[in-house]
């Protein structure tokens, strides 16, 4: 329960913004946290809040496992870095999970921009944040 004490701010930000699938759970010392998101503005939002509480990730608490609804459109764009792929994060940020790649010249949909740094994509099989600079649109 003390978890859910923690990370009170961004659950009762999810219970307001998520309107699709949202579920919570503690599971091995680690707030889960599951739905989908109406638009990626929301989901930024979320991360966001998440790093207020636990600044650059670190203590490993919560999975933010949140998704863009999947109707919602993006422009497309590729990569551009000298390097054969890039990793596509969980969050904005390298502190979180490496969930997939995307190869050089690849076209994704960026779905928004999460700050300065960070760009919101989606792939055929990937939702996730990517290094803005290493991204063009096309």
């Amino acid at each position: 329960m003390a978890l859910f004490d923690k990370y009170k701010m961004l659950l009762d930000a999810a219970e307001d913004i998520i309107t699709d699938d949202l579920q919570f759970m503690e599971q091995n010392g680690v707030l889960i946290i599951r739905g989908v998101a109406p638009n990626a503005e929301v989901k930024n939002k979320l991360w966001d809040i998440y790093s207020q509480i636990d600044p650059n990730f670190i203590s490993g608490e919560v999975l933010l496992d949140i998704d863009v609804l999947s109707m919602v459109k993006g422009c497309k764009a590729r990569l551009i870095v000298d390097e054969p792929t890039l990793n596509v994060h969980k969050g904005p940020g390298v502190e979180l999970p490496t969930i997939g790649n995307v190869t050089k010249g690849e076209v994704v949909t960026v779905m928004s921009r999460a700050n300065v740094y960070w760009w919101l994509i989606r792939t055929d099989n990937i939702e996730g944040y990517c290094y803005a600079q290493n991204i063009e649109l096309v």
